[in-house]
C-alpha cells in the first residue's frame, strides 16, 4: 500500500538521521515515544519509576549503539524490541530475588511474557491505537467518556451503567453512541491525513 511505503520511508529517513548523529532526530523521537514506551514497559514491570528507567536505558541504547542502526528495518519495532527485552531482563532479574515456588511462578510468567509479546508490531499497533483512542477521550465530557468506560472496559450492560450512574438507559445509549461517533470521525480523519502516529458494547 502506498500510506505503508510512505510510513516506511519516513521511519528509514529518521534511521538515517539517527545513524548520522542528528541529535535533534533523536529528541524528537523520545519526546513522540516516550509515554508510549513508558506505557509499554509499564505492563511489564507495573511500577511506574522501574519502567521509567528502562524507557531511559532504552533511548540510550538506541542512541550509544547509533552507527550500527539499520535503516533497512523498521525503526519503531526495533525500538520496541529493545524496551522489551530490558523490561524481560528486569523480571528475570526480580525473579533471582525469590526462592522456591515462587520463583518457578515467576519464571513461568516471564517466559509466557516473552511468548506473547513475539510481535511486536501488534503491540506498537495497540499502544497507538489506545493513545488515539485516550485524545479523543480529552474532547468529550467526563460523563460521557465514564459511561463508554463502563461498558468498554468494564463489560457492564446499560442497565447496569445506568443503575451505577442514576440516569435512564436511554442516556447510556445516548452517551456511548456520541462516543462511537467521535470515534468514527477522528477515525476518518486519521486516515485521510495518513498520519502513522498520531468496539463492541453490551446493551
Amino acid at each position: 500500500m502506498k500510506q505503508d511505503a510512505e510510513i516506511l520511508a519516513r521511519l528509514n529517513e529518521i534511521t538515517l538521521a539517527i545513524k548520522a548523529g542528528s541529535d535533534d532526530v533523536f529528541w524528537s523521537v523520545y519526546r513522540a515515544e516516550y509515554n508510549n514506551l513508558l506505557h509499554f514497559v509499564e505492563s511489564y514491570t507495573r511500577n511506574r519509576e522501574d519502567a521509567e528507567d528502562i524507557v531511559q536505558e532504552t533511548m540510550l541504547a538506541i542512541w550509544d549503539n547509533r552507527e550500527t542502526l539499520d535503516p533497512g528495518k523498521n525503526f519503531r519495532s526495533y525500538l520496541y524490541t529493545i524496551a522489551r527485552n530490558k523490561s524481560l531482563n528486569y523480571l528475570r532479574d526480580n525473579a533471582k530475588r525469590l526462592k522456591g515456588s515462587s520463583l518457578q511462578e515467576s519464571e513461568n510468567l516471564i517466559n509466557s511474557l516473552a511468548l506473547s509479546a513475539s510481535c511486536v508490531d501488534e503491540e506498537i499497533n495497540a499502544l497507538d491505537l489506545q493513545g488515539f483512542i485516550e485524545r479523543i477521550y480529552l474532547s468529550l465530557p467526563e460523563k460521557v467518556v465514564n459511561t463508554f468506560k463502563m461498558s468498554r472496559n468494564e463489560g457492564l450492560t446499560y442497565s447496569e451503567i445506568a443503575q451505577r450512574m442514576g440516569i435512564t438507559t436511554k442516556v447510556v445509549e445516548y452517551h456511548i453512541s456520541i462516543t462511537l461517533k467521535a470515534i468514527r470521525l477522528h477515525l476518518g480523519m486519521k486516515h485521510q491525513n495518513n498520519n502513522p502516529f498520531s468496539i463492541p458494547v453490551k446493551k
